[in-house]
């Protein structure tokens, strides 16, 4: 998967880059006109960039706008732990309340802490992973291929 973002740190052969959170606004009409601050990304999600760590491959300055590359099952299965594995442990945590205590409150409240600890536990594991080596590349400088530079990170 690659996306466009702008380079704001660079740290010998790893750069920080800023990623634009584009999945809320490709399909929009207004294709960025609002800035990412209409009314859906307000109530959806929150329409800041994202910053990442990345492995710089080109030798990208600050305030390059780059092409960053990551591999399509680490994007999958990252959404399937942050969506996926709390519904799941959710369920598990509903049916196993309701076994042990006998009532379907018991469930609710069972299925409520184990979401909660589902977060947890994604949070702690992304934080053994933050110290790891990162799995985005800085791959080419934004429009080196002739593409227009004008829905990149401002």
């Amino acid at each position: 998967m690659r996306q466009r973002a702008k380079v704001t740190a660079v740290n010998g052969s790893y750069a920080t880059v800023e990623v634009r959170r584009s999945t809320m606004c490709d399909g929009c009409e207004k294709r960025g006109g609002c800035g990412g601050h209409c009314a859906i990304t307000g109530i959806v999600g929150d329409s800041r960039p994202m910053t990442a760590r990345a492995v710089n491959l080109i030798g990208a300055k600050t305030g390059d706008l780059v092409e960053v590359e990551s591999e399509e099952k680490v994007v999958l299965g990252s959404a399937a732990l942050v969506f996926l594995v709390p519904l799941a442990v959710c369920a598990l945590f509903f049916f196993l309340g309701t076994r042990l205590f006998g009532s379907e409150g018991a469930g609710v409240a069972c299925a409520a802490a184990g979401f909660v600890l589902a977060f947890l536990a994604i949070g702690l594991y992304d934080r053994k992973l933050a110290g790891k080596a990162p799995r985005i590349r800085i791959v080419a400088l934004a429009g080196a291929d002739g593409t227009d530079d004008s829905d990149g990170v401002e």
